[in-house]
């Protein structure tokens, strides 16, 4: 009989289960995430269990004085991802996440361009990543100007009837607990997921920037809860060669 492949989303760890279920293998995943200088991005993506307790790297890209590029961005993970190769250490997944912002239209495009060419995830997001949390809450598929996030997060929040101790919750960007505050508020991933996918997929050329509102964050999002078939695929392709 062939071997079950499955992905915990609360543990860290690929399961092996062959046909004895006692006769398990254990392997840890290791992903990297590069993400722009903004505390949200690495906040978030740290309080999934695959990033907190396996040998994955949240990386954050800081800049004295100022901010840097999308091409920047995905400059790190070629370095980062190539460092690891060369010492025998390589990540099974490599990812980059940045938002359009004010990025020139040529950079943001030209760096997705960058990334794909270069078998690196790319979490991206149109106009920026609270479009994904935005998901969560709506069906978003009207273009958003990132200055409107804050108050829709808040607003979709307090209807839930979430507070923050006594007070009336408000957004805050960097906000560490971000991911338990959506779940507090009964919002599914699952169905975020499917919003966003379906919204990305209007899209059909690589004017990247005019594809607005869009995120790939479900992309990596997906992978990280155990759910990414494809990954799921590539690591039990690379076990079985063990």
């Amino acid at each position: 009989m062939a071997k079950k492949l499955n992905i915990s989303s609360l543990q860290p760890k690929i399961i092996m289960e062959p046909v004895a279920n006692d006769d398990k293998r254990y392997v840890r995943c290791r992903i990297l995430i590069v993400c722009e200088g903004e505390k949200t991005e690495p906040n978030y993506f740290r309080s999934f269990s695959m990033m907190a307790n396996s040998s994955g790297l949240v990386y954050e890209i800081n800049t004295a004085g100022g901010g840097i590029n999308t091409i920047q961005v995905v400059d790190k993970a070629i370095q980062l991802k190539a460092q690891a190769d060369k010492v025998g250490t390589p990540y099974d997944s490599v990812w980059v996440v940045f938002d359009r912002d004010d990025f020139k239209p040529t950079d943001f495009d030209n760096a997705i361009k960058k990334a794909t060419k270069n078998k690196i995830g790319c979490a991206w997001s149109n106009e920026a990543f609270e479009l994904w949390y935005v998901y969560h809450f709506d069906d978003r598929s009207t273009p958003m100007n990132r200055n409107d996030y804050k108050d829709i997060i808040t607003k979709r929040v307090r209807d839930t009837g979430y507070r923050k101790g006594n007070k009336e919750y408000t957004y805050l960007k960097n906000d560490i607990k971000m991911r338990a505050i959506l779940s507090a508020c009964h919002c599914d991933e699952h169905v975020a997921i499917k919003r966003a996918e379906r919204q990305s997929k209007i899209f059909n050329n690589q004017r990247f920037h005019d594809h607005n509102p869009c995120t790939m964050v479900y992309k990596l999002v997906r992978l990280l809860i155990g759910e990414d078939k494809d990954f799921i695929k590539q690591i039990k392709s690379e076990l079985e060669k063990k």
